[in-house]
């Protein structure tokens, strides 16, 4: 063979090798690039399967809830004794609490009828809470205030209905969540016109602002259209809002961030959902940043509790530390109730000695593991402000006059609290025991006007007022 002719068999020879070389690493590259679509396809399946999960256990949730509000709202007006209505009552207010916390994390784009039917179960649980408390200090209740919760209960009814059709299409498959949040729009609509047609948002002092375990204004539109005054003035984006929040909750980062809308009435807040790891499938946080000075109003971390492993002392120890960091000084706890494994306790300001009680910021805790699952500074950010406080116009020994003699004074405190009329007023708070129950009577400070006298009930599960 000739030189030449060796020559172009060799150059032939690397073409050929050149070629397969080519389709070898292009056939790879195939492959590779199916197979990381097949794993960003598994990935989204499996991230939308726990969404529809979480959806599913929420929603069936909250039927159950409303379900609980129809059926104890039926026996309240069956019953015709005073006690048992109270405990009915309270459960209302309950089941009416957990209903919200549930709707919040529903995928419903139109957050007006959401806030509606949020509405209606704020208020359905505030006068029931209302009556609850009327009932245990010996006071009937009006005839109006009866008539007031048939109507009440006729709604839990049609609420109750919808969302039973609701909960047949889901479960029967024949309308997935992504329908829902279309679907499910119109049908919180139609409730949302329902209930608030009645025109009930201002009938009866009852409706308080928000379901707590003491201290939270009337529910008035009048007090709901208030500026918040412990917000600064300047405004903030989404995208701030955004970091505020991962800051918040100690992220550099996050895997799903989902952006919820902008919703509120009274404080204007972006929403978010945040999925800090989604190889956790039972854990999603919501947060609410405030529009206007870019504040934390709430937070709600889903994460399921179990068994208790720490006490409502370390709790506290562990809600108080939290606080601090977020800039939250000088608050000292007052009331807590335990539910579902977990902690919820409401701290207040403490200025130059005196008790702020409208200044509350309410804080959960796992009692598993002492995390913080829960915060609301809706109050404090309504309330908070520079107050210049006076000094008594009448001595301790004075006030103690306008309480009963068979009051036996276990601790005395100068204390802020507020008012029905939204107002608030100074005054000498004397915590003790009358006829073996516990009470916190409040004397103003000035006139010696008795302004309010809470009872006090201390069970295993906590220390709330009536």
């Amino acid at each position: 063979m000739s030189i030449l002719g060796g020559y172009k068999e060799l150059r032939e020879r690397l073409k050929s090798v050149r070629l397969w070389s080519v389709m070898a690493v292009t056939l790879g590259i195939l492959v590779i690039v199916a197979l990381w679509g097949v794993n960003q396809y598994r990935g989204k399946a499996n991230y939308h399967n726990y969404l529809t999960n979480m959806w599913h256990r929420a929603f069936f949730d909250m039927v159950g809830y409303v379900q609980n509000i129809q059926a104890t709202l039926s026996k309240a007006e069956v019953s015709r004794d005073d006690r048992q209505r109270a405990v009915l009552y309270t459960e209302v207010w309950r089941n009416a609490f957990a209903a919200q916390e549930n709707l919040s994390q529903l995928p419903i784009e139109n957050n007006v009828a959401l806030e509606r039917t949020a509405k209606y179960l704020t208020q359905v649980g505030d006068l029931s809470f209302s009556l609850s408390k009327q009932l245990m200090s010996g006071k009937k209740e009006t005839l109006l205030q009866r008539q007031q919760l048939k109507k009440l209960r006729a709604y839990a009814d049609k609420l109750s209905s919808n969302l039973n059709e609701l909960a047949i299409e889901i479960s029967q498959g024949r309308l997935r969540w992504g329908e829902v949040r279309v679907v499910g729009t119109s049908r919180f609509r139609r409730i949302a016109q329902n209930v608030t047609s009645s025109r009930m948002l201002a009938v009866e002092a009852g409706f308080k602002d928000y379901p707590t375990l003491i201290y939270d204004g009337p529910f008035s539109d009048h007090i709901s259209r208030q500026t918040p005054k412990g917000l600064p003035e300047k405004l903030i984006s989404k995208e701030q809002a955004k970091k505020i929040a991962l800051d918040f909750l100690n992220l550099k980062r996050a895997d799903i961030v989902n952006y919820l809308g902008l919703s509120g009435d009274r404080i204007k807040v972006y929403t978010f959902e945040i999925i800090p790891d989604r190889r956790i499938r039972d854990r999603t946080i919501t947060i609410a940043i405030s529009k206007k000075g870019g504040k934390v109003i709430w937070m709600i971390d889903n994460r399921a509790s179990s068994s208790p492993k720490i006490g409502v002392a370390k709790a506290k120890e562990n809600a108080k530390k939290f606080l601090l960091e977020k800039g939250f000084a000088n608050m000292i706890d007052t009331f807590y109730l335990k539910q579902d494994n977990t902690a919820l306790i409401n701290y207040i300001l403490l200025q130059n000695g005196v008790k702020i009680y409208p200044d509350m910021v309410k804080v959960r805790v796992a009692l598993d593991t002492g995390q913080i699952v829960g915060f609301d500074a809706t109050a404090y950010y309504m309330s908070h402000t520079s107050r210049k406080i006076p000094k008594p116009a009448i001595s301790e020994r004075q006030a103690r006059n306008f309480i009963s003699k068979n009051f036996d004074v276990q601790s005395v405190s100068l204390a802020i609290i507020p008012l029905d009329s939204g107002k608030e007023v100074f005054t000498y708070e004397f915590l003790g025991k009358y006829d073996g129950k516990y009470f916190a009577d409040y004397i103003n400070a000035i006139t010696g006007k008795e302004e309010n006298i809470l009872e006090i009930i201390k069970d295993p599960n906590g220390i709330l007022s009536m």
